[in-house]
């Protein structure tokens, strides 16, 4: 059985929590974890007992940006076909009220998820930054 890769929870009444869950790769955003994070976010939109949403990555990251790996492959025609554009429009586009808890590395497109949150919280080592710049 495969480790989920967004966890979904209600701690409590109001509250849903997002967590980020590819530890083993930082957390980078990869197509399946952003279509994922569209999903639980398309469904806590029209969940009338969720009044806001917390987005981390837990502890030791938040997220060290897109799945470079994965974008390697892709080619000019592969960016017209790619659902994820798609995805971050669903990010952009939630409604609700979104708190960013960010702990460790969150870079590159992880710092733009980062900032898709109405407001954001930064543990005293959050790393921000975007290093593809260099």
């Amino acid at each position: 059985m495969t480790a989920e890769i967004l966890i979904v929870d209600d701690p409590r009444p109001g509250v849903r929590c997002l967590t980020l869950n590819r530890p083993e790769k930082r957390n980078a955003l990869a197509t399946p974890l952003l279509e994922r994070l569209a999903e639980a976010l398309a469904a806590a939109e029209t969940d009338d007992t969720v009044g806001c949403v917390v987005l981390t990555g837990g502890a030791e990251v938040f997220a060290a940006g897109a799945d470079i790996n994965e974008l390697v492959t892709r080619g000019p025609v592969d960016a017209e076909l790619d659902p994820r554009s798609r995805y971050w429009g669903a990010v952009r586009s939630f409604r609700k009220p979104v708190v960013g808890a960010i702990n460790g590395y969150c870079l590159g497109g992880g710092l733009e998820l980062a900032l898709s949150a109405d407001i954001l919280i930064a543990g005293e080592g959050a790393q921000l930054g975007t290093p593809e710049i260099n």
